[in-house]
């Protein structure tokens, strides 16, 4: 999957992106709320929705990939998680 940047640069997809943003935004809460486990299942999710809106091979933006990981933090009830996500965004 490639990722079209907010300046228009391609990169490569880098889940470790993600999964860092979404463990920091974690750390900075007074106490950390998700493990490692929580932090690989909500990985499996965000991948599967972007490859179900795009595709395997296919483009998305850094927006929409914010889209998706606040809906998948919402819908898994990490809403302290979320709202520190976006605090970082």
């Amino acid at each position: 999957m490639k990722i079209i940047k907010k300046d228009g640069r391609i990169q490569e997809f880098d889940e470790s992106k993600i999964y860092n943003s979404i463990r920091g935004a974690s750390r900075d809460l007074d106490r950390s709320t998700l493990n490692e486990s929580d932090l690989n299942m909500l990985m499996v999710d965000i991948k599967e929705k972007l490859a179900k809106l795009r595709g395997e091979d296919g483009k998305t933006s850094s927006f929409e990939i914010v889209g998706v990981v606040c809906g998948v933090l919402k819908d898994d009830g990490f809403t302290n998680v979320l709202d520190a996500y976006l605090a970082g965004q």
